[in-house]
């Protein structure tokens, strides 16, 4: 008897852990979509920014 309690924590253990880990699975993969999508905008932004700058500078000439 003992063994058959143990197998069905055993089981109901296992079923719970993989439920925990299907929800935590979907809520890091939108964590991970939500963090590419804000890398991809920074990285335009820089793209911008940098392209800015260099039409701005004036370049000094070094004559001797």
């Amino acid at each position: 008897m003992d063994i058959l309690i143990t197998l069905i924590i055993f089981v109901a253990g296992f079923i719970a852990g993989a439920l925990v880990f299907r929800n935590n699975a979907a809520k890091s993969e939108q964590i991970v979509k939500d963090a590419l999508e804000l890398a991809a905008k920074a990285e335009a932004e820089a793209k911008e920014l940098t392209a800015k700058v260099k039409k701005t500078r004036k370049r000094t000439s070094t004559k001797k």
